[in-house]
């Protein structure tokens, strides 16, 4: 019977300690409005939710356990209580848990101090896991830890109650935003975005991972949206979706790793776009290298190619394949080697007489500015006799001279230029056999120099043509902007062209009427083509040893002249301009505006002729 009694007893104290327990375990009502959120300053606010009441809890009662009667049963239960603490097991019925024993000694014996304690550990590990389940967002774990500490400590009951409200008020934040997120609208509309509904539900419930999950996902949406614009060529639109994942501080590694795929996406496809700037400027396709070059430019503004293909594409605009001061040659029909050219650089100059220029006539002004969008190539040297032979042999073309049987010469007896029958192409200055094949062709009137210049132009698939006045000039005065291409009136130490020096003298010991005073070139009459330096722009004779047909009709001067450097020409004209001094021309004649009238039938000893070439 006496056993039968202790265990009576132990009943009847743990039913009076139940009913204390739940009578201190009513739930307070979640009335308390969520705290006021705050997020960073480039995010949305989500409204605020209406309260969210949490989920009625059942109420908890420890395991039914006899309170141990003898040293034996309650060492048994420390012994039971430990395993349990050490299993992290507080509550449960079979076994039961590490509280539910304390309990049941406390019922034992209200004072034991062990048990005591460990009901005090057991309250604190329950409090973390109930903050762990409202991190987790486990309403129904945080409900039932809830419960049990609602029995255990009933003094914080009513903020456990409001902290279970803000987790059910943050998880239907977190299910609004998995709506938007999945509805497309990430960012916006602004206050109602998926991002909105998530960071609200992370300052309802700091460290919700729900919330943090949801944010991932965004971020993670993003990331991917970003990789696809980005393999469609669409950086701009990728660009805007890492700095959204960036402004979310979510994984600072995983933006960066977008950005530097980013880099080398868009690197590839600057490198393919200049790639296709190579291949368009190969084909002088102007305008497909300027849309891949600004293809280049929108796609990596930073890549280390834009500089020099932007220079190229300038280039070749103005010079197509060519750099300037650059010499080539054309390969012509058959495999022979056109005439030696040279670019001309772009830019410009002022053209004819400055006012009061020494020896300058009327009809060598208006100066007028002149500019050259375009560079061109010019010949290197005036077209020789040799040259000229080729035209003849491959065509059989007959010059005007031959058709007239006449051109000027020079009489030496005399010591000027008269007419002689016979002479032509093939005849020198004095009317004799040319002397070499490098000797300027002389005795060609401007409809010879245009029919080598098409001949010429047929056989190499270019457009060669003759020189416009305002191209002429250019080349001669080569940047330079006094009156004689060599600078001033002054002889230099070495004379830069064949004119009329007082240091000449002809076979008979003739000299030159109106000489220039220390001036000596050592040739009378033509000299071989290139016999002195190259002038300013790498050509040659320029200067002098014969004038030179250019294409321009005659005017009387440069009202109305073109101010682009094309060729002033009025079909149907009569009379032509000549350019350059020759081997019998005085210091006035050898000025850089010097010009000269003459029919364009007119052959002469002093006049020959150079191509130019369009670029």
């Amino acid at each position: 019977m006496p056993s039968l009694r202790a265990a009576l007893f132990t009943a009847l104290m743990i039913a009076s300690f139940l009913l204390a327990a739940c009578g201190r375990s009513e739930v307070a009502p979640a009335d308390a409005s969520p705290a006021p959120s705050s997020t960073p300053d480039d995010a949305v606010v989500e409204p605020a939710a209406e309260p969210v009441a949490a989920e009625p809890q059942a109420r908890w009662a420890p395991a039914p356990l006899p309170a141990p009667a003898t040293a034996k049963a309650t060492a048994a239960f420390r012994e039971s209580a430990a395993e349990a603490e050490a299993a992290g097991r507080w509550v449960g019925q079979d076994p039961p848990g590490a509280l539910d024993l304390h309990l049941a000694l406390l019922v034992a014996d209200p004072t034991d101090v062990d048990a005591l304690a460990g009901r005090e550990r057991a309250v604190a590990a329950l409090g973390a896991a109930f903050e762990d389940a409202r991190r987790r967002g486990d309403a129904p774990a945080a409900g039932r830890t809830s419960a049990v500490l609602a029995v255990v400590d009933p003094d914080r009951a009513a903020a456990r109650e409001r902290a279970r409200a803000d987790l059910a008020a943050a998880l239907a934040l977190v299910e609004t935003g998995r709506l938007r997120l999945e509805a497309g609208q990430w960012f916006a509309p602004k206050g109602r975005s998926a991002v909105a509904a998530f960071r609200e539900a992370g300052t309802r419930v700091p460290g919700l991972q729900p919330a943090a999950d949801g944010l991932a996902a965004v971020e993670t949406a993003l990331l991917s949206r970003a990789a696809r614009a980005s393999e469609r060529g669409e950086f701009d639109d990728a660009e805007q979706d890492l700095r959204r994942a960036d402004r979310l501080r979510l994984d600072p590694a995983r933006v960066q790793d977008g950005r530097a795929a980013l880099a080398k996406a868009r690197s590839a496809t600057a490198e393919s776009a200049l790639a296709d700037v190579d291949s368009a400027l190969q084909r002088l396709d102007l305008q497909a290298a300027a849309r891949a070059l600004a293809r280049a430019e929108r796609t990596d503004p930073q890549s280390p190619g834009l500089d020099d293909a932007a220079q190229r594409l300038s280039l070749a605009r103005r010079y197509g394949h060519f750099r300037p001061s650059q010499r080539f040659s054309d390969t012509i029909a058959g495999g022979e080697a056109g005439p030696a050219m040279v670019v001309m650089p772009h830019g410009g100059f002022t053209m004819g007489a400055v006012p009061g220029e020494d020896g300058a006539r009327d009809n060598e002004g208006p100066p007028h500015p002149v500019g050259f969008e375009r560079g061109f190539a010019l010949a290197v040297r005036e077209t020789t006799v040799a040259d000229f032979a080729r035209f003849v042999a491959a065509t059989g073309y007959v010059t005007r001279a031959e058709r007239e049987g006449r051109s000027m010469v020079y009489d030496e007896r005399g010591g000027a230029m008269v007419e002689l029958r016979g002479a032509q192409w093939r005849r020198g200055f004095d009317g004799r056999s040319a002397a070499g094949k490098d000797d300027p062709v002389l005795h060609v009137a401007f409809e010879d120099a245009i029919a080598y210049a098409e001949w010429l132009s047929a056989r190499a698939g270019q457009r060669y043509r003759l020189p416009s006045e305002a191209e002429f000039e250019y080349a001669l005065r080569a940047g330079g902007e006094a009156s004689w291409p060599w600078g001033g009136a002054d002889a230099p130490a070495r004379a830069p062209g064949n004119l009329t020096g007082d240091g000449d003298r002809s076979p008979q010991g003739r000299r030159w009427g109106r000489a220039i005073r220390g001036w000596t070139d050592g040739a009378w009459g033509p000299a071989p083509v290139a016999s002195y330096p190259a002038e300013g722009f790498g050509t040659h004779d320029l200067i002098g040893n014969v004038s030179e047909w250019v294409e321009d009709c005659w005017h009387d001067g440069y009202r109305r002249a073109p101010d682009d450097g094309r060729a002033w020409v009025n079909p149907g004209c009569s009379d032509r301009v000549v350019r350059g001094g020759s081997w019998a021309s005085t210091l006035d004649q050898a000025r850089s505006a010097f010009r000269l009238q003459v029919p364009a039938d007119f052959t002469s000893a002093r006049i020959g002729f150079r191509v130019a070439r369009d670029l």
